[in-house]
């Protein structure tokens, strides 16, 4: 891994609409110019998963691991990288992605209430990182992806550039 190479969590569907209980995913991205090795690197928190050995994320990449390909390829014409077995948490919960070292990487301990964004809790939105350099843990850095129509088909950007992405984090109002 480079010295600036910089890699988060960047979306997760924690929640699918319409009972898709196997409908989930984490999504990460490098907002580095140089691709990352992530082989070794671990999940250890919320899921468990481990990177098989020559994963990599191209410079300002994303990849997507998943809990049923199957279930999500209905959905997503987008690459997966591997799966988890874990059922992520409907209320909310914290997921820790670590380097070979045994280092936490990056985090976010999502719920499903305020002030976390509504939307990403079964309205068909994905809970969005709004900018990869502000941190994880602060719910003002994560917004719902923008929702379908209907509110039943799932909605979220896996694989490619959120929605609501920005290269600084807005200010955030917290009592008027």
């Amino acid at each position: 891994a480079t010295i600036n190479a910089r890699v988060v969590i960047n979306e997760v569907l924690y929640n699918a609409p319409d009972d898709l209980e196997d409908l989930e995913y984490i999504e990460l991205h490098n907002s580095a110019d140089q691709p990352v090795d992530l082989s070794g690197w671990t999940f250890n928190k919320g899921i468990k998963f481990a990177f098989a050995p020559g994963t990599v994320i191209g410079g300002n990449g994303f990849l997507v691991l998943c809990r049923n390909r199957e279930r999500f390829q209905q959905f997503y014409d987008v690459p997966v990288t591997g799966l988890f077995n874990q059922k992520l948490s409907n209320k909310g919960e914290r997921l820790e992605l670590s380097d070979t070292s045994g280092k936490t990487v990056d985090a976010v301990k999502y719920e499903d209430g305020r002030p976390w964004p509504l939307g990403a809790d079964g309205l068909s939105g994905s809970l969005e990182r709004i900018c990869p350099d502000a941190d994880g843990l602060d719910a003002s850095n994560w917004v719902s992806s923008p929702l379908s129509a209907d509110r039943v088909k799932p909605a979220g950007t896996p694989g490619k550039a959120n929605a609501n992405y920005s290269t600084q984090l807005p200010p955030a109002i917290s009592k008027v």
